[in-house]
């Protein structure tokens, strides 16, 4: 097995790093359409939260992808 060289490396990192975001994107949006589909004002909230979770989240990973 060949040792991991800093450009594989690098490539992997910004791989999961894009990976992150859209997964990230993808929570944001579900969490936008569970919080419209619900009148439980909690329900509401907890879903705002992981939004946001989810939304500084995405902010890390687009800068690790740079």
């Amino acid at each position: 097995m060949p040792p991991s060289t800093p450009d594989r490396r690098d490539r992997l990192i910004r791989a999961f790093s894009q990976g992150g975001v859209a997964l990230s994107a993808f929570v944001v949006f579900a969490c936008g359409w569970a919080a419209m589909r619900t009148d439980d004002w909690w329900r509401i909230v907890v879903y705002t939260v992981l939004a946001i979770g989810a939304g500084l989240a995405a902010s890390y990973f687009s800068r690790q992808a740079r």
